[in-house]
């Protein structure tokens, strides 16, 4: 039953994705089926392709797996943003851990590795209290990504 609402829930975001993506100007694939969402744009300052992966599995009941690659699927220093800020953005999603530290992020959380050990129900992460981002579809998680990655100064490493 699981599966069913996951596939339901994900064959409904899919034309927010969808619509997100062509207004942002975002490269997206969406297999609802095999749970995954990857979205692909240029870093604003270093002008090399940045790909957001989400792990769906489990998605709506906990948050997606959010992780950051190159262009050719690799988790690197090169290809992760550096926290940044501006008018309107205090602070950052990107974490010197080389993570999306969000509450919609699960890889955020301390039981999967992440710094955030006050985070602790997986399943409430839409009302983790405080000041942290709030997002609760995917195409707000993009929105966030695509907010914060136009503050970001650079890559982790050259």
């Amino acid at each position: 039953m699981t599966a069913i609402v996951e596939r339901a829930v994900l064959t409904a975001e899919a034309p927010a994705i969808m619509a997100w993506a062509a207004r942002a100007d975002w490269t997206v694939r969406f297999d609802a089926d095999g749970r995954t969402l990857t979205a692909s744009t240029i870093h604003p300052v270093t002008r090399t392709v940045v790909v957001f992966h989400a792990d769906l599995e489990g998605y709506p009941a906990i948050p997606p797996a959010w992780s950051c690659r190159n262009a050719d699927g690799a988790v690197t220093p090169s290809a992760f943003p550096l926290p940044g800020s501006r008018t309107g953005i205090p602070g950052s999603i990107f974490h010197a851990a080389m993570l999306i530290c969000a509450p919609w992020n699960r890889l955020a959380y301390g039981v999967h590795g992440g710094p955030h050990t006050d985070w602790t129900v997986l399943t409430e992460w839409k009302t983790v209290p405080g000041g942290v981002t709030k997002a609760h579809t995917l195409a707000d998680m993009l929105s966030a990504i695509a907010l914060n990655l136009a503050a970001s100064p650079g890559t982790a490493a050259p």
